[in-house]
């Protein structure tokens, strides 16, 4: 089975963190846990969980581009909230990227690497 690494230009990861966007076996694009970083390394949207999961979601659609997928795609994701308050407004945009035919999803709440960080994500499609 190939297997490769999807690295958008887009996103900037921290150099502390040893991963990959997202990773690429057979037909199935894994995207790590992704968060609001711009192409820069700036968290987006400090305090905004609104702000952060958009920036969150279009890191993932960005993984999922670059392999060939799309939202359609996706059949299983993963959400950390830092805070279950914050469920309605991630909720809120996350409807913004799946719209119909939900995939499968998990919502768990917990600390996140940074302190500012809100939301992580991360994402499973499978490629017909």
């Amino acid at each position: 089975m190939t297997r490769r690494v999807i690295k958008p230009a887009n996103i900037a990861l921290p150099a502390e963190v040893p991963i990959s966007p997202g990773k690429m076996a057979g037909n199935i694009i894994f995207t790590s846990g992704l968060c609001a970083f711009d192409a820069e390394g700036n968290i987006v949207g400090i305090g905004d969980i609104r702000a952060q999961t958009r920036q969150t979601l279009e890191n993932v659609m960005a993984v999922l581009r670059v392999a060939g997928a799309g939202a359609q795609d996706v059949v299983k994701t993963v959400v950390y909230l830092t805070d279950f308050a914050n469920y309605d407004g991630m909720n809120e945009v996350y409807r913004d990227y799946f719209k119909t035919d939900y995939p499968a999803r998990a919502c768990v709440s917990c600390e996140l690497f940074r302190k500012e960080l809100l939301v992580e994500i991360e994402a499973v499609a499978v490629l017909a």
